[in-house]
């Protein structure tokens, strides 16, 4: 009996536990970061293979054609909706530390997939091996950093802009040319 309450009540916690992440900013948006990531590695995926796989392109050069192809959807999905961005792009308080970010993610990706197909340059022969090798290397350097680029990207790039607290003074005055004259006492 104390063991079946005990029971309903941890559910209940894990319940309002579950029911507080679902409402959570950070998780909608981590969601949305995880969709659109999705899709920019599908983008850069394919595309990687295309340039190694059938168009016999260098690691390097596939690694860098495929990070490309992948960060300008990148920006357009996270920008518009994962984080609900509209108007011009900012240069200076979005558009470069997104570069920032991005270029090292892809600095990494690209410096991976040169290494991994530098290590199996003899051991493996087979080009389709080979190629299904740097992809998967390829994709698992974007996963080691996934957690760490979404947190500089919502705290950095995309923080959500906090309004100036305005003079009191001032907000006097605007209230008072507001009001038409004719009501003034």
């Amino acid at each position: 009996m104390v063991r079946e309450r005990r029971w309903v009540r941890d559910v209940c916690k894990d319940a309002l536990v579950l029911q507080r992440l679902a409402h959570s900013r950070v998780i909608r948006v981590f969601t949305r970061f995880a969709a659109g990531s999705a899709v920019a590695t599908v983008s850069s995926q394919l595309t990687l293979l295309l340039f190694f796989g059938v168009l016999g392109a260098s690691a390097a050069m596939s690694g860098t054609v495929a990070f490309v192809a992948g960060a300008v959807p990148a920006f357009l999905i996270h920008r518009f909706w994962t984080w609900r961005r509209s108007g011009p792009v900012g240069m200076r308080r979005e558009l470069v530390p997104y570069a920032a970010v991005i270029t090292a993610n892809g600095l990494v990706a690209i410096g991976v997939t040169t290494a991994t197909d530098w290590l199996v340059a003899g051991a493996v022969h087979s080009h389709t091996l080979r190629t299904a090798v740097l992809a998967v290397s390829f994709g698992a350097s974007y996963l080691l950093l996934f957690v760490l680029k979404f947190a500089l990207l919502d705290r950095v790039v995309f923080r959500p802009v906090v309004s100036r607290p305005e003079d009191p003074a001032r907000r006097a005055k605007r209230s008072r040319h507001q009001v038409p004259t004719i009501t003034r006492a």
